[in-house]
């Protein structure tokens, strides 16, 4: 007689019938309700994550001072009267392979492909929400990518504000078409299953097992497919945002683009369209004028400023317009509220930083990283000493522990990271 439960018994029968199909409805989206909503509610309810491509000039990034009585850097220097809803970070990179192609370590930890933060975190409260996760970024966003699967595939970004807010603010003539597609898309899943299941029971054992990654991969596209036709039914909100005439995608208005797509984030994250967003801010060779002001040379080239004292401070200027930007997002944040009546910053980790730590050298250890909301405590600039031998030097990894940890995900290890920084903000 048997002695396997129920539910291994069906999983056996389901998928010996070529039916496995509707496991993934049974196994990973009722369990994990039903687990959500035995634990208490977690502290952090959001992650944002922003990225910008080129960097910032280290030194005038990291205040000179640490603790909580430190001076504002100048580029930091847009941030002042939010200096109590975040902390500074210096020191903390992942110990990961260095090169401009090795950007994607900011949230992947490691140099070979693997998952990024945000995709963790987006497996385990995605289905919460109308959309999983959102990638955006300024433009083509051809530099760099930022969001990874598991399998090491980058993700593409939305990088027109048109598009994002059409994403997220569809039509009803919108919405009809799209079931129509996830209509058609079903039933073309449901045939392919259907062959593979013919083909299953006549190959070798080396094709069945290729044939049972296949099946995985189907059933991982239906669970897409079907959780974006229930959420056609549901309403999308109303809101009242005027989009420009024009999308500013071209290199040289991706500052003015990138103020667009703050805001469109914050809107999602008011409406609870998603909880997960990723945000890349590109850098190209576009020449920005500040306050009327055209720049020296381009954006690219003044990353490359080989200590050059007046290629520096125009790089400055572009690194504090980003942070003015973010700092408009987390003000908008602060003053937007949740369905309980507090600020959504204060249940919204915002991670901002960079996968370059000097572009000049394309260098990526010490990251320039800034961590705000979330309900952690903050108004510290923590000031990382690797040189330190007596006590073991967090990575951060160890940071992104803390924050998923905070999120309710018990995650024990983040590649080299396994202790987490929870003494820096609790």
């Amino acid at each position: 007689m048997s002695t396997a439960s129920p539910l291994v018994d069906r999983r056996r029968i389901l998928r010996g019938s070529g039916l496995a199909l509707a496991l993934p409805m049974l196994e990973s989206i009722s369990p994990r309700r039903a687990t959500a909503a035995a634990v208490s509610s977690p502290r952090t309810k959001r992650l944002v994550t922003i990225g910008t491509y080129l960097g910032f000039h280290l030194p005038s990034f990291s205040p000179s001072e640490q603790g909580r009585d430190y001076t504002m850097s100048p580029v930091l220097k847009p941030l002042e009267d939010l200096r109590n809803e975040f902390s500074v970070f210096s020191g903390l990179d992942h110990r990961a392979p260095n090169g401009h192609q090795n950007w994607k370590n900011y949230l992947t930890g490691k140099g070979t492909p693997g998952i990024s933060l945000d995709q963790i975190v987006a497996k385990s409260i995605g289905d919460q929400t109308r959309f999983e996760s959102l990638q955006v970024t300024c433009g083509s966003g051809a530099e760099g990518r930022m969001s990874f699967t598991k399998e090491g595939i980058a993700l593409p970004a939305i990088g027109r504000p048109s598009v994002l807010f059409g994403h997220l603010f569809r039509s009803g003539t919108d919405k009809a078409r799209m079931g129509y597609l996830l209509d058609s898309g079903g039933s073309v899943l449901d045939l392919a299953l259907d062959e593979a299941s013919v083909f299953q029971r006549q190959v070798n054992a080396r094709d069945a097992a290729k044939l049972d990654e296949y099946f995985t991969s189907v059933r991982e596209v239906e669970k897409k497919l079907q959780k974006q036709r229930d959420w056609l039914d549901v309403p999308t909100p109303k809101v009242t945002f005027e989009l420009p005439d024009f999308d500013p995608v071209a290199p040289d208005l991706s500052l003015e683009c990138e103020s667009i797509m703050y805001d469109l984030m914050a809107l999602a994250l008011e409406t609870d369209s998603t909880r997960v967003i990723s945000f890349i801010a590109p850098g190209q060779g576009q020449v920005f004028t500040i306050d009327g002001e055209k720049l020296s040379a381009g954006y690219h080239g003044l990353s490359h400023h080989g200590n050059d004292p007046s290629k520096i401070a125009d790089f400055n200027r572009v690194g504090a317009e980003h942070v003015r930007r973010f700092g408009n997002f987390l003000r908008q944040l602060n003053e937007k509220k949740d369905v309980e009546g507090r600020p959504l910053l204060e249940t919204t980790a915002v991670l901002f930083g960079s996968g370059m730590g000097d572009a000049n050298t394309h260098n990526n250890s010490h990251l320039p990283i800034l961590l705000a909301g979330g309900g952690f405590k903050h108004g510290v600039h923590h000031s990382i000493d690797r040189s330190d031998a007596s006590r073991s030097t967090p990575l951060l990894g160890d940071l992104f522990l803390t924050v998923m940890e905070s999120m309710g995900l018990e995650e024990q290890r983040f590649v080299k990271a396994n202790r987490n920084m929870n003494e820096y903000l609790l």
